[in-house]
């Protein structure tokens, strides 16, 4: 009884001294974000996701609006050492007993299927002969870049990546309203790369390829709890894209690979990524995936594609096949421009090189000997990063 006795105080005590550390941690925090980064104090696992911070900006006018206000608020809150616990606590009882997804550009199909809302929206509001109309608006651009990189004797590939939900929409289509027409969904890749082609620009429907093989493996290739395409899609993607390089060499530029894959739950990275993005402490992951290794025809060490400059810009479904093709094909100089300017990836294995790139930073695009540029079907016409490209190599 007297051990029982004593330990309440103590107890009482140490909760008391927690709560008059907590502001002493926020303090600390907000200076740490400002000089010191990775020094921060944070109480619980790391959030998923990126936040932006708004500025804090001292004005008569911020004031009076309460944008001043809020944006302390948020950089106090976003401080508070305990955030990452409490936010988790949250989200998790409103999970497990609700059902209830707290990232709010994640929807939840069918059999527990992810998918971030902008995709669904993008593929029900397609419309008929929106593909045609893209293709027209873009053609000129693309022309531009690929004239620039075959006047240097080099060889420009254009890549059409696919969506998850054109790719599993059975899904999805019933979770939100609606209102495109199964024809216009269908027929908008088909159009816009069928009008390229014939507007002689050098396109990889990879979208179209990673949607034939549906039902081919035991497996959907694309992850139950990502958005993006698993190991074998990217791996059969990249064959596709090697094939098409070579065939405008004229020869066997860039050697093949095989690969084989074992079937295991996500422990990290794409496979997982908007199942992590709940920030849950027990997210569903009762799924496997693909978890492939790749066979270089040629021996890397003897490979002469280990000297190739090939570079790629694109989306987020570069980074993938970025990987394969630095593993598989032996491009150790290969080289992945996300977004063109937000980070550079390469070297062996791959890793971010640089972040946000500026002009000077772009230079080697010049002098690529293979221009890979992707986009998503969701997105064509629609990335941002065709226009600065082409303004890059119209300069020269």
């Amino acid at each position: 009884m007297r051990n029982v006795a004593l330990s309440r105080p103590i107890v009482r005590a140490a909760f008391c001294a927690f709560l008059a550390l907590l502001p002493l941690g926020t303090a600390w925090n907000l200076l740490a974000l400002q000089y010191f980064p990775s020094h921060t104090i944070r109480i619980g696992p790391k959030l998923d996701g990126v936040t932006y911070d708004k500025p804090v900006i001292l004005s008569w006018a911020t004031v009076r609006d309460g944008s001043f206000q809020k944006a302390v608020t948020s950089r106090v809150t976003d401080a508070m050492a305990i955030r990452p616990l409490l936010i988790r606590v949250n989200n998790e009882i409103r999970y497990q007993l609700f059902g209830e997804l707290t990232a709010p550009n994640v929807v939840r199909g069918v059999k527990g299927q992810l998918i971030e809302r902008v995709y669904l929206n993008d593929y029900c509001s397609r419309t008929e002969g929106m593909g045609l109309k893209l293709a027209a608006d873009i053609l000129p651009k693309l022309r531009d870049i690929q004239n620039y990189y075959e006047n240097r004797g080099g060889i420009f590939i254009y890549v059409v990546s696919p969506s998850k939900v054109a790719h599993l929409p059975e899904y999805f289509i019933n979770s939100v309203p609606c209102p495109s027409t199964p024809e216009a969904r269908k027929q908008l890749v088909p159009d816009y790369v069928g009008a390229l082609r014939q507007g002689g620009i050098h396109v990889v429907d990879t979208a179209s390829l990673i949607h034939s093989l549906k039902g081919t493996y035991p497996f959907d290739l694309f992850p139950q709890g990502g958005v993006h395409w698993n190991d074998v899609g990217g791996a059969r993607a990249v064959l596709a894209i090697v094939e098409a390089i070579n065939q405008q060499a004229g020869r066997e530029l860039i050697p093949p690979f095989t690969f084989t894959y074992t079937l295991a739950t996500p422990e990290k990275g794409a496979d997982r990524e908007l199942a992590d993005l709940l920030n849950v402490f027990f997210p569903h992951l009762g799924y496997q995936t693909p978890q492939a290794s790749f066979q270089p025809s040629v021996p890397c060490a003897e490979s002469p594609a280990r000297n190739l400059d090939v570079a790629m810009v694109g989306s987020s479904f570069g980074h993938l096949p970025a990987r394969i093709m630095i593993e598989g094909n032996c491009l150790a100089r290969f080289r992945f421009y996300y977004y063109l300017i937000l980070g550079r990836f390469g070297g062996t294995p791959i890793h971010e090189l640089q972040r946000n790139l500026v002009d000077s930073d772009l230079t080697p695009l010049r002098d690529a000997k293979v221009m890979i540029l992707e986009e998503n079907e969701s997105f064509v016409d629609k990335a941002g990063y065709i226009d600065p490209l082409r303004a890059l190599v119209r300069r020269f």
